[in-house]
């Protein structure tokens, strides 16, 4: 059974010292599990490296799987996808505007992760929404031409809501109702087989 809960937002920021004599470069991690599993938490990626280290970790938890990145074609429904890129983005957000409260150097934010972390990273370098917000990135194992990172999701939706029992037409307004009411357990469990 899936763990954990739909209010997922969260983001951890991990330093040895809060008030350091001079700011500390700042490390954001995005996470891997392409774009379907994973999460930011101590027990997959602890600081300890980092603590070790004259810098402030921020750790990100953005939205998975049908939750973060569900796509309609309907604009008129206002479901373009990428729910889960746009969490970091307002992570990233948050980072520029409170992360000197921790010691951290809001003139030295780098950014980095693996696999669909990667990917989200090259996608954070290449949007004008996070212009300023960051100064350098790291790729590992994952970038933006990776086949996971590029999806296509609008023909997932059908799919998925098959999958957890939808019987109706293929008509983009009643099948996000239905994916809107069914069990979050339920779509999480089902993502693996989409």
């Amino acid at each position: 059974k899936p763990t954990g809960s739909e209010d997922c937002l969260y983001l951890n920021v991990y330093t040895n010292d809060l008030n350091p004599d001079k700011k500390r470069p700042v490390m954001v991690f995005i996470h891997g599990g392409g774009f379907i599993f994973g999460e930011a938490n101590r027990n997959w990626y602890g600081p300890d490296y980092f603590m070790k280290k004259p810098v402030v970790l921020v750790t990100v938890q953005y939205r998975l799987g049908v939750l973060g990145f569900l796509s309609l074609k309907s604009e008129n429904l206002n479901v373009p996808g990428n729910a889960g890129l746009k969490d970091q983005v307002m992570a990233l957000r948050w980072v520029k505007s409170n992360i000197a409260n921790f010691g951290g150097d809001v003139d030295n934010i780098t950014v980095f992760g693996e696999s669909a972390g990667g990917a989200s990273t090259h996608y954070m370098m290449i949007t004008e929404q996070t212009r300023g917000l960051f100064h350098r990135g790291i790729m590992m194992s994952g970038n933006s031409m990776c086949s996971s990172a590029s999806t296509e999701c609008q023909s997932r939706a059908l799919t998925m809501a098959k999958r957890v029992g939808y019987k109706g037409e293929e008509n983009e307004k009643d099948i996000l109702e239905f994916l809107m009411k069914a069990n979050p357990y339920d779509l999480i469990k089902e993502e693996p087989q989409v």
